[in-house]
């Protein structure tokens, strides 16, 4: 059985207010955990993804019940590796699923539990929903309940910002599950990571900038459209900058400098989803 999970807002800045909670935004995959029937885990989009995370049907839990939380995967320094969680996600090979197991392995971090043995729960405020969440989940080393705090945002969010986390969740206590609805009772603050480079080339069809560092590394692909008149200053300008193209790109002297923000680096060090933030003019 699958439920639709409740979305959240996006909150520029952290607050604190004694009527919200403050939780860790883990950077992995939304999975609603559901044990009607079986075990079976869903994305967010309802992808049943169970085969590829055999880990789960160790995990001992209520029939009937539903939990909704973030799947991750940790790298050495005991943060989620995104690049890893999307590995194990997209693995279907058998023999590499096994594997992954002890190489990469998961753990399911539960902030939410949807139903409790076959009763929906998902009107129940939501500090009595952590409370039966703790009544019903034991840590282990594939399980654990998200800790939050009373309000606090800022403190959590500084706290992130040091370690170089994804960001926080704000929620407010007495908030209902909106089932399928992205909602200002949850609000998401992310830790973005800002750097300067250079446009090097876009991409021909469907919109696509190629970003490099300053220093003449690749740092990647801007995918997501910035704001129309942007693009309407921009592109008079690369065409006039071209140097040469192929069948995908058309490439242009790196001389545009522009600010992106993004969720960090990838393992091969380039830009992990740029957006677009401003362009940088010499001062």
């Amino acid at each position: 059985m699958f439920i639709t999970p409740m979305l959240l807002q996006k909150s520029d800045k952290a607050f604190h207010n004694a009527e919200y909670i403050s939780e860790m935004k883990y950077d992995g995959i939304r999975l609603i955990l559901s044990t009607v029937d079986g075990i079976h885990a869903y994305t967010r989009h309802e992808t049943l993804c169970t085969k590829q995370f055999p880990e789960l049907q160790s995990v001992h839990l209520p029939s009937d019940s539903i939990l909704d939380g973030e799947l991750i995967v940790t790298n050495k320094h005991g943060h989620p590796d995104f690049e890893s969680i999307i590995k194990r996600f997209q693995t279907t090979n058998e023999r590499k699923i096994q594997s992954f197991q002890v190489t990469l392995p998961v753990q399911y971090c539960v902030f939410d539990i949807l139903r409790y043995e076959g009763k929906d729960l998902t009107k129940l405020p939501l500090i009595e929903r952590k409370a039966i969440l703790d009544e019903v989940i034991e840590d282990n080393e594939v399980i654990t309940r998200v800790p939050y705090i009373e309000g606090n945002g800022k403190q959590l969010f500084n706290l992130v910002q040091q370690q170089g986390l994804e960001g926080i969740v704000l929620k407010k206590k007495d908030s209902i599950y909106e089932v399928g609805k992205r909602s200002w009772n949850w609000q998401k603050v992310i830790n973005y990571q800002h750097y300067d480079v250079v446009i090097t080339g876009y991409r021909k069809g469907e919109f696509g900038l190629l970003i490099g560092f300053e220093d003449g590394r690749p740092a990647g692909l801007i995918e997501f459209p910035p704001p129309r008149n942007v693009r309407k200053a921009l592109f008079p300008i690369m065409n006039q900058a071209k140097v040469k193209e192929d069948e995908r790109f058309v490439y242009v002297r790196p001389k545009i400098r522009c600010r992106v923000k993004s969720r960090g680096l990838t393992s091969n060090g380039l830009i992990r989803i740029p957006v677009f933030k401003e362009f940088l003019f010499a001062s």
